[in-house]
């Protein structure tokens, strides 16, 4: 397989990676200790990023920044895969600073939801769910893809 398939195929690789941090973004975003062993969730990541009205949750700005984050490096990774040399590696590292900046925003989520919303203190103890441990994991997979193909792409 010659060098220029290879990158297409990463860049692919990364830009369906980071399509999936964006759909794991349905499951729980993380949960508040009510009783010791015990985490009520608090609903899933769209709940927490965008406020909920039934549960009175307010938006939290710094997490909707990471999911436009997400979502504008997935075309960014797509356009930077398909155009060849610096250019297209300019792109690629552009895609994997994205996603990796939205990683480290969704590992420290709780932080961000509680400094928004005001729990009552016996649920302060919020505590990662699967959504965004899993957004963020895929992220961090895609950027480091994308990284390495922009390296690859920049040395070919």
């Amino acid at each position: 397989m010659d060098n220029r398939k290879a990158n297409i195929i990463l860049g692919l690789i990364a830009t369906l990676f980071g399509i999936v941090s964006i759909f794991t973004l349905f499951a729980t975003a993380f949960g508040a200790s009510d009783t010791p062993g015990h985490a009520s969730t608090l609903g899933s990541c769209f709940d927490v990023m965008f406020g909920s009205n039934e549960r009175s949750l307010l938006p939290v700005p710094l997490l909707i920044t990471a999911f436009m984050f997400q979502v504008v490096a997935i075309p960014v990774l797509l356009i930077g895969t398909i155009i060849p040399g610096r250019i297209g590696s300019f792109g690629l590292a552009l895609g994997a600073i994205l996603l990796a900046v939205a990683g480290v925003f969704w590992l420290t989520s709780p932080t961000f939801f509680l400094a928004i919303n005001k729990m009552e203190p016996s649920a302060e103890n919020v505590v990662l769910g699967t959504g965004a441990i899993i957004t963020a994991v895929f992220a961090f997979v895609s950027g480091l893809l994308g990284l390495y193909n922009a390296y690859r792409n920049f040395k070919a």
